[in-house]
């Protein structure tokens, strides 16, 4: 006789009203910490960070001062994202094959030697602006070889159930630097000079790859073989990860998301360097404030997406912060006109708070989407889409300084704006909708984590179903039969609660 199982309905995702939903907890981020590679692999990044949010001021307003050009500050930045770009998918598969400890330390310690050569040409006069783009080629080449491996990094030494929360507390120690990092370039470059903001980014480096060594190595690295078979091999796998992706519509759809704000909104940052100064008249130092001003929303963002880490409308959440950097963007232009520099500050707390919130969120959701051994590959692409920023800054430099900074503030955000507007259309129902689970998450877990739509409605039905019945869709998820007995009337009822 068999023996019979009373389903438990147990509600994993917002099904409506306060019950339904999970609490937001900071307290399950921040027990990642109690695993002790990840304490020093945060620690290591935040380094590492603040360094690199030094570098982004002291580069543009370092181009600026050799050259007075819009144009000048993008081929810089676009010397350090065309490397990502070109070469960011064979760092992705690199990271899917090789120890990922070794790849950061190897990007950690050269970025320490490029800025050293920096600071020594800045004190002693020599700079040009083409040596600042072959030093960007140069960081840039490593950092494709290098950053594709150190989420992923994170996500093997806390575990599966943990990704998410690793993700949101090491985008709250970049965004913490965001605070610190362009207060100390501005400090450093008004006081003392240029070069002393150079010298502590390579010490910064240089404390990151020190710290690092204290993580073990070999950890999921594969068995080598000869050159020529680890060459096209790394080909094979870029085609593979190529194809995942391609087939998985949530991970497309992400990545796309992720280009709308990379392209749109990011090249911000670099403009607001000849903004400030040839619009609004401000000083060198009034681009770091403005810089540290903006990390105070971007922290807040990050800390508040940290305690969302199992809130299920997460795609609702990043498409209201899309919507938020694009009035943010209109903003930055009519409240520097209205009130100069204090109403620029309002603007970029509200860019930094929705544009730090959309790509976490946008980080998180990739890697719980994706499968454990594509996770280089797909962090490579999302490096990928992200670099378009540096891309854009180029063109849109020599626009800013045909039309004016505030000008193509104003049409990038109301293009920001028009995307939103199709994705909430064309997307309704994954935008406003509960998120899916990844079909392979469905398979790892078993019947017990089934789940039943009904409306927006999103729960775990905990009975016993047939995952032979199981009819892939093509998108990602599965559809199963309809429900019947006791497991139809708790799904009805679950949706019923939900309404």
């Amino acid at each position: 006789m068999a023996s019979t199982q009373t389903p438990d309905v147990s509600p994993r995702g917002p099904v409506g009203g306060a019950h339904g939903a999970p609490k937001p907890s900071l307290g399950r981020a921040m027990a990642v910490f109690s695993f002790r590679d990840y304490r020093y692999l945060w620690i290591s990044s935040a380094f590492a960070f603040a360094s690199m949010q030094m570098q982004q001021v002291a580069r543009g307003l370092l181009a600026w001062d050799l050259t007075g050009e819009y144009a000048a500050i993008g081929w810089v930045v676009l010397s350090f994202g065309a490397p990502m770009v070109i070469f960011g998918l064979v760092g992705g598969s690199l990271a899917d094959r090789f120890d990922k400890r070794n790849l950061v330390l190897v990007t950690q310690v050269a970025c320490s030697i490029l800025m050293f050569i920096t600071a020594v040409l800045v004190a002693t006069h020599t700079i040009t602006i083409w040596q600042l783009v072959i030093i960007g080629v140069l960081q840039g080449t490593f950092f494709a070889f290098g950053m594709p491996a150190r989420t992923p990094l994170m996500a093997e030494v806390v575990g599966e159930e943990n990704v998410m929360s690793a993700i949101a507390m090491a985008n709250a120690a970049m965004n913490m630097t965001r605070l610190i990092g362009p207060a100390l370039a501005g400090l450093l470059i008004g006081v003392w000079g240029m070069e002393f903001a150079y010298w502590a980014q390579s010490a910064m480096y240089a404390f990151a790859a020190v710290t690092l060594l204290f993580v073990p190595a070999g950890r999921n690295a594969r068995t080598r073989t000869s050159l020529v078979s680890e060459v096209s091999t790394v080909f094979v796998e870029i085609a593979g990860g190529l194809a995942y992706v391609a087939r998985d519509r949530q991970l497309r759809l992400l990545i796309g998301m992720l280009l709308v704000v990379s392209i749109l909104a990011n090249p911000y940052v670099m403009l607001l360097a000849g903004y400030v100064q040839r619009d609004l008249n401000a000083g060198l130092s009034a681009y770091g404030y403005l810089n540290s001003i903006a990390g105070i929303g971007a922290l807040v963002s990050s800390v508040g997406i940290a305690t969302v880490t199992e809130y299920d409308r997460k795609p609702l959440i990043q498409w209201t912060c899309g919507v938020l950097s694009g009035v943010g963007l209109i903003l930055l232009t009519l409240a520097s006109r209205s009130f100069g520099l204090p109403g620029t500050a309002v603007a970029v707390v509200l860019l930094g708070f929705s544009v730090t919130a959309y790509q976490t969120l946008n980080n998180t959701m990739l890697m719980n989407t994706s499968r454990p051994e594509y996770y280089g590959r797909v962090m490579s692409m999302n490096m990928v889409a992200f670099n378009m920023m540096p891309l854009m800054t180029a063109p849109m430099g020599a626009l800013a300084d045909h039309i004016g900074g505030g000008q193509l503030f104003i049409i990038m955000g109301g293009t920001v704006l028009a995307c939103m507007a199709i994705a909430a259309v064309v997307n309704r129902k994954y935008t406003f909708g509960a998120m899916p689970l990844p079909a392979w998450r469905l398979e790892d877990r078993g019947p017990s984590a089934v789940t039943v739509r009904g409306g927006v409605a999103a729960t775990r039905l905990h009975a016993p179903v047939d995952l032979a019945a199981a009819v892939p869709s093509g998108d990602g998820e599965y559809g199963f039969p309809a429900p019947t007995g006791a497991t139809q009337d708790l799904a009805a009822d679950a949706a019923g609660g939900a309404g």
